[in-house]
């Protein structure tokens, strides 16, 4: 079992998420692996019928079973299962395209690959049928000074009517008191016009 934790902060959105992997068979090696992801933040735009701005607040849980595949220094691992989610907003905004409570199913893939033992690199997305919320990363590595990698990462978010783009650096596997540690920073850019840094924090622990 992998239990992991994070945030996500920017200049109109705060959120926070956790879950597990539990996989039978051990997570290193091939197999079945169920993915269970919570998450909640608030987050702030602008509405054009309103004129004003909105606050939201959201709380999504997903329960993904889904198979690894391990090999080589590579791990591909895909998930499918049930996703729901619940938005409310602050003043009220009917013209807004996500309002109240959903469910539907998900899609979530991970990749990691090391050519070497001082490269890495990442790759992982996933897209909901709920208005087609979707994000997809791509990271590289390299380990300079042990025990961690670093190096660039890029990252879009997005549903129907929003987009999101992210570029900036990472921090990924430094290990500390049992836990493992990943980091990163950067600009963010949206189709609303509104730019500002990012960061991002997370840790796992592996039982």
């Amino acid at each position: 079992m992998l239990l992991f934790a994070g945030d996500d902060l920017w200049r109109d959105s705060a959120f926070l998420n956790g879950g597990l992997l539990w996989s039978p068979a051990g997570l290193d090696r091939d197999g079945f692996t169920l993915k269970v992801v919570l998450a909640g933040g608030l987050y702030t735009y602008p509405s054009g019928g309103l004129h004003t701005d909105v606050d939201g607040t959201l709380l999504s849980a997903a329960a993904l079973p889904g198979w690894r595949i391990t090999t080589a220094g590579i791990t591909v691992a895909l998930y499918v299962g049930p996703i729901i989610q619940d938005y409310r907003l602050s003043p009220y905004d009917p013209g807004s395209l996500l309002r109240g409570f959903y469910s539907g199913g998900q899609l979530a893939t991970d990749v990691w690959y090391q050519p070497s033992p001082t490269s890495m690199i990442a790759l992982d997305g996933s897209i909901a049928s709920i208005a087609l919320i979707g994000s997809a990363r791509a990271a590289v590595g390299w380990r300079f000074f042990e025990p961690f990698f670093v190096g660039p990462e890029a990252q879009a978010l997005w549903c129907f009517d929003y987009q999101q783009w992210r570029l900036g650096a990472h921090v990924t596997g430094f290990r500390a008191d049992g836990l493992e540690w990943s980091a990163a920073a950067g600009m963010a850019v949206d189709s609303l016009g509104r730019y500002g840094p990012y960061l991002r924090l997370g840790f796992f622990v592996k039982y």
